[in-house]
């Protein structure tokens, strides 16, 4: 077992000492968005008390079979295959979605083979991965994933009287579900006067929208348009599903699927990729054919992740994925097992975990975090605090 301290993303998306009110950290005054723990070259954790002052990165390198286990090692891994991240979602991210393995292994090849740099501002695969996604929400929280029925968007599309946007309808009405792709490709390629119009006319429609209501996707319309003014996928919340999350439910964010989170916060858990192709809400770059190229226009939310009660104190939330799983143990003063079949991060909310085991027994303060190497158990674990537990996708007891 190995304690770790992590690194705080400051974007500017985050809230205002988000992680800080989430997990007990020093609050730093500023944004907050992400807490990374894992191996992540941007921000890698950093192992307590190593005599090097090493990462977990650099441990996990020095002997990947003892560290991931002989699977992972014998498949070339050198670091961890996910990321265990804390949210704290204080303005709407930008609309993104992320490429499957084949895709991003081939458009990987494709602009190595053309020169592009790996810190381009214009390179769209920043490696050779997939990037699905999972959350858990630690409070309400809004996303928007998943496209709507083309005839209810082409409704709520028509509802704002907007006679810009008479096109967009017609064409959901017309050609289905490649009305969507129609209707996207559209509003992504606007420029000028005519995507200034397009922005002007969508704002002064919402502008006169009067409700609290965040089920009504113009309440959502109306905060795009002020956070991201003059950019015409404000429209995003009428073209796609707006998901509300109570605390402990889950979002699954598969490969093709567009998607942003809106408000809120949430433990998620991803595949250790950076490949993130953007469709609109943002500064940065937007390739949109090879957004289109990737993108599942397929109606409806995703599947959520499979939730199972493991004795009745760990709950497994199951996305199918290779790369990851997530699962929460509620200890309490009786102790709980964990016996990892494959690395493991761990991540205690809400107090303090005591974890006990033939290596050791540490205690993971509120918003501490710990490494736990495969076949290291079997480990017990108590304590008032939560103990989030990341791992592979075969690594959770079922």
């Amino acid at each position: 077992m190995l304690l770790l301290e992590n690194q705080i993303q400051p974007y500017a998306w985050g809230s205002t000492d988000g992680i800080a009110s989430i997990v007990g950290t020093a609050p730093s005054g500023g944004p907050e968005a992400e807490l990374w723990i894992g191996t992540h070259p941007a921000a890698p954790s950093r192992v307590v008390g190593d005599p090097e002052g090493r990462t977990l990165a650099e441990v996990i390198a020095s002997d990947p079979p003892r560290w991931l286990g002989p699977e992972l090692a014998e498949q070339g891994f050198t670091a961890l295959p996910f990321l265990l991240k804390v949210l704290a979602i204080g303005c709407p991210l930008s609309l993104q979605a992320h490429p499957s393995v084949d895709q991003a292994r081939a458009g990987y090849a494709r602009e190595d083979a053309a020169g592009i740099a790996l810190d381009a501002p214009d390179r769209n695969y920043r490696d050779d991965g997939a990037k699905p996604e999972a959350l858990v929400a630690l409070q309400t929280t809004w996303a928007m994933c998943g496209f709507r029925s083309p005839v209810e968007a082409a409704n709520l599309l028509a509802g704002l009287g907007v006679a810009e946007l008479d096109p967009l309808v017609e064409a959901l009405a017309s050609e289905g579900a490649d009305g969507v792709r129609t209707v996207l490709a559209w509003l992504l390629r606007l420029e000028g006067p005519a995507r200034t119009a397009v922005a002007d006319a969508v704002a002064a429609s919402v502008s006169r929208f009067r409700s609290d209501d965040r089920t009504d996707p113009r309440w959502w319309v109306q905060r795009l348009v002020a956070a991201f003014p003059g950019d015409p996928t404000a429209v995003a919340p009428l073209l796609l599903n707006v998901v509300a999350l109570d605390p402990g439910d889950a979002v699954h964010l598969p490969a093709g699927n567009l998607h942003a989170y809106l408000d809120g916060a949430g433990i998620e858990i991803m595949a250790a990729s950076d490949n993130v192709l953007r469709g609109g809400l943002t500064p940065k770059h937007i390739d949109v054919d090879e957004l289109l190229s990737v993108l599942r226009f397929d109606a409806g939310v995703p599947d959520a992740p499979a939730v199972a009660g493991v004795g009745d104190r760990l709950r497994t939330y199951d996305a199918g994925e290779d790369a990851f799983a997530l699962a929460v143990v509620e200890p309490g003063d009786a102790p709980v097992s964990l016996d990892p079949a494959g690395p493991s991060l761990l991540l205690a909310t809400g107090g303090a975990v005591t974890i006990e085991g033939p290596q050791g027994c540490e205690t993971v303060d509120h918003g501490g975090a710990a490494f736990l190497a495969p076949g290291s158990g079997p480990w017990s674990v108590r304590g008032p605090g939560r103990l989030w537990w990341a791992t592979t996708g075969d690594g959770l007891p079922r």
